[in-house]
């Protein structure tokens, strides 16, 4: 086995044995989400899908075992607004969490399956997307990657349930220090393709009339966080989304965020 073939095998088994080692994480935040000039202009225009910057709490937490891991969150959207014209304050409830189960094991690499559930409701609308497939986990150094593949439900107010093609997606870190300070770098990204027609229907942005069908859509977000303290974690994201959330096209923002770790 030649060198670059055996450090490939080391980092997967260290990946390996990442993959079953006990952790355990929770924590909650403050989130100013803002979108852009050109997200805000062209939604407001839209027949449906208008963008509003807002306030959300969150509730986080994590946890990995010998039979896998456990990932969930839980926010309160606009827990802030109070706006008469709006109904029930536009206040909408968010919730995902995802479970990874350890299978086995080809050439140190751990392959898991994936299960998903995200669910958001607010007044007379919900949606929920269900996720089942196969997962992995990769680790070099203090880069990580967990990218999965699978099947896609989706279970939407006024629509109903129904098969909605596919999701592939991932989660990535890198850890690193500057300026005597540790920060981290993540992203998290889904790719939607082959969707039905059922769930395809997206608003045209400013100076386009009426709707049209995106099979394929995009969601994600680059984080960078600062962490002073143990108890105490800060960062922006930059949210982005592709024929996703009601509207056609391209749709950017920038979240700010203050935690508190347990």
């Amino acid at each position: 086995m030649n060198t670059r073939k055996s450090l490939l095998a080391l980092s997967l088994m260290a990946a390996s044995a990442l993959a079953h080692a006990d952790y355990t994480f929770s924590n909650v935040s403050f989130n100013q989400l803002n979108w852009s000039d050109s997200t805000l202009n062209k939604t407001q225009a839209s027949l449906f899908g208008a963008k509003r910057n807002f306030q959300y709490l969150e509730a986080e937490g994590g946890m990995g075992r010998s039979w896998g891991d456990l990932y969930g969150f839980f926010d309160l959207e606009n827990w802030n607004r109070n706006d008469t014209e709006m109904p029930a304050g536009d206040r909408r409830y968010t919730t995902k969490v995802v479970a990874r189960f350890n299978i086995t094991d080809i050439g140190g690499v751990p392959v898991k399956l994936y299960t998903h559930v995200y669910d958001t409701r607010g007044f007379n609308f919900f949606d929920q997307n269900r996720v089942l497939g196969l997962g992995t986990d990769l680790s070099f150094g203090k880069v990580w990657f967990k990218p999965f593949l699978g099947m896609h439900q989706e279970l939407k107010y006024q629509v109903g349930a129904h098969r909605n093609g596919w999701m592939a997606g991932y989660v990535a870190g890198f850890d690193f220090t500057a300026f005597g300070q540790p920060f981290s770098v993540t992203q998290w990204h889904e790719t939607e393709f082959d969707r039905s027609h059922y769930f395809t229907t997206v608003a045209q942005p400013s100076g386009f009339a009426g709707l049209v069908q995106k099979r394929t859509g995009q969601n994600g977000a680059v984080s960078l966080w600062w962490n002073p303290t143990k108890s105490l974690t800060t960062g922006i994201q930059y949210r982005y989304a592709v024929n996703k959330l009601g509207t056609a096209g391209n749709e950017y923002a920038t979240i700010y965020t203050v935690k508190y770790n347990f």
